[in-house]
């Protein structure tokens, strides 16, 4: 069970300051996309594209967002629509707090310049780090045991060199340890096409859920020994042909080691041998249409993984998943998004700490933040209807000289979501499966609720969420991301 992580980012960053949002809760929105000036009818042909703000990143990291070149000749409508599109491009590289596109000198005389203005974000972060022994926030916030803590520093050099390369570097200390790093680079050739990526890693953990009796983990802890160490690595390549498709193939290692006679646990694992290494070869697709990656409103996003582990006989944990969204804007201030996750694993029998259904990460029917419900395969399906309260807003800081913290945009949205869920495992008619009381299996989950949304600047979104489930248990919860 991988520990959920909350940072001290979340509590000491610039964008969470409430204060000020508040202060500035009446100011009135910047339109980030100017619009076009000049001639209403006839061709353009762009003479020159300019770009402004950009002090750390390398122009053609800017320029192979953008669905216009110079010498090309266009259509009124179509450059309006292509400098939206390439605006949404550009912002959704996580390098730029706003970015504005317009155009100059298109007045009467057949040609146009074509502005690109961006306000660059602070790049290096050692980040403070606090990583909860447990699912999620709200499943440890239900204890509160600071004993179950790990803290250390994530330094992480977001677009490294100017160029959009990323540098991350893990030192975590405390109830559990990792030690580690990962480079990636987004372009090698010259068509900007080719990427790549590296990272390796040691963990050790003094507690490890070893089964799930009652919709819950169970764990096991020693506080003077691991009871699992990992060493990890892996190599990965990505292929970007387009603006919105991604390919990405990886090959990884992993080498387990066990203590505690946890192997001996009936169903944790598939072999008796402390001591189990595996490869895992993987390929995942991205054809990525919204509006902003972090908390879209508009568009969709298709993603689908493959995943192969070798050897087979000790890590049965080949499967297929695939995440399909959709946003609209139905009117104004208000917005519908939905979203299907399936998964479906190649065989009838994992071994449980490589096991995973719903209750892990995004993937949990709301309303269920406190369970997990294993299984081969599962459906999810989410859906949320929003009201903009507060529709974007930009708040001016007189008193911070910089621009990559002065500038802050929020909003807020309220939501109401409903959710259903299903998870099929195939052991459900085992004698110890009926023993361990898991009666969310192979029954169909459902949540509904209420939520309030507030989004900031650095990707910062807090969500609120009250819901009832299908059992008619109600729960309250925070989040760190947007909820499909």
């Amino acid at each position: 069970m991988r520990p959920t992580r909350f940072s001290l980012f979340y509590l000491l960053h610039p964008g969470c300051t409430l204060l000020f949002l508040l202060i500035g809760f009446f100011c009135q929105g910047q339109d980030t996309l100017t619009g076009l000036k000049g001639s209403r009818s006839g061709l353009l042909v762009i003479r020159k594209i300019i770009l402004s703000g950009n002090k750390i990143t390398h122009d053609r990291i800017i320029t192979r967002e953008l669905k216009f070149r110079e010498n090309d000749t266009v259509s009124l409508p179509d450059l309006q629509a292509a400098m939206r599109a390439s605006q949404h491009n550009v912002f959704n590289t996580n390098l730029f707090n706003f970015v504005t596109i317009d155009t100059l000198n298109a007045a009467g005389t057949g040609y146009t310049d074509v502005k690109v203005s961006v306000v660059e974000r602070w790049y290096i972060w050692p980040i403070p780090l606090f990583e909860i022994s447990e699912r999620n926030f709200n499943v440890w916030w239900a204890t509160r045991d600071f004993r179950r803590l790990t803290y250390g520093i994530d330094f992480t050099f977001y677009n490294f060199r100017g160029r959009n390369e990323t540098l991350r570097i893990l030192a975590h200390f405390g109830y559990n340890q990792l030690y580690g790093f990962t480079y990636k680079i987004p372009y090698l050739n010259k068509k900007q096409t080719i990427g790549m990526g590296v990272g390796a890693g040691v963990e050790f953990n003094h507690e490890l859920a070893v089964a799930t009796v009652d919709n819950k983990p169970v764990n096991k802890k020693d506080s003077s020994a691991y009871l699992r160490k990992i060493i990890y690595g892996y190599a990965e390549m990505q292929y970007r042909p387009s603006f919105h498709s991604t390919h990405s193939f990886r090959l990884s290692y992993n080498f387990y080691t066990f203590g505690g006679n946890i192997v001996e646990i009936p169903g944790f694992s598939l072999s008796n041998n402390s001591e189990q290494h595996f490869f895992t070869i993987s390929y995942y697709f991205r054809n990525d249409h919204r509006d902003a990656s972090y908390f879209p409103l508009k568009g969709y996003c298709i993603d689908l993984e493959l995943n192969h582990t070798f050897p087979y006989e000790t890590a049965h944990n080949s499967y297929i998943r695939t995440n399909l969204r959709e946003y609209l804007q139905l009117h104004r201030k208000w917005y519908f998004a939905t979203g299907f996750t399936g998964k479906m694993t190649f065989a009838r029998s994992q071994p449980y700490f490589l096991q995973r259904g719903l209750g892990y990460g995004q993937d949990f029917v709301r309303g269920y933040e406190y369970f997990v419900v294993d299984g081969q395969h599962y459906a999810l399906w989410k859906n949320d209807l929003k009201f903009a309260l507060v529709p974007q807003q930009v708040l001016k800081l007189g008193f911070i000289k910089t621009t990559k913290f002065n500038t802050i945009p929020f909003a807020f949205y309220l939501d109401l979501f409903a959710d259903a869920g299903y998870v099929y495992n195939y052991q459900r008619l085992s004698p110890e499966f009926k023993a361990q009381g898991n009666n969310l299996e192979n029954s169909l989950l459902g949540g509904v609720g209420l939520g309030l949304d507030f989004t900031t600047y650095y990707d910062v979104v807090f969500r609120l969420e009250g819901s009832v489930n299908r059992k008619g248990q109600t729960g309250f919860s925070l989040h760190f991301s947007a909820p499909i």
